[in-house]
């Protein structure tokens, strides 16, 4: 059974960000569901779910997130990585984990609990003035 570590881990090697990443196994079919932000994104999704050999059934949508078309001026993207915090981010992106709130705000709409971060999501960075 591929495992939701297992399924972020391919679609991390493909470069491809799956929002709201749930994966669920139940009488032995592994379940996944997300979203992606371009048609590419979700043909790389599924090759990599496919890869895997395991019986997985993907139902990924195409779609962009509410806030998430695009940086603006003065924002970076940093995608999330196994074990990363915000506060991790925080101190790697302006050098001050208490930084970690501006990063909240702006993915607010993606990371509703701030403790609960995925690996292969895509934070908008503001600028920091």
């Amino acid at each position: 059974m591929a495992t939701q570590a297992d399924i972020a881990q391919a679609l991390q090697a493909q470069g491809v960000n799956v929002f709201g990443l749930k994966v669920d196994t139940q009488g032995g079919v592994t379940n996944v569901s997300g979203t992606v932000q371009s048609s590419d994104d979700k043909q790389k999704a599924e090759r990599a779910i496919a890869a895997l050999g395991t019986t997985v059934r993907s139902h990924i949508e195409l779609q962009v997130p509410v806030g998430h078309a695009g940086a603006g001026a003065g924002e970076a993207r940093y995608t999330v990585k196994a074990g990363d915090t915000l506060s991790k981010i925080a101190k790697e992106m302006y050098g001050d984990a208490s930084k970690w709130h501006a990063i909240h705000k702006a993915n607010k709409d993606l990371i509703p609990n701030p403790d609960l971060i995925h690996p292969g999501q895509t934070l908008v960075i503001p600028e920091q003035g």
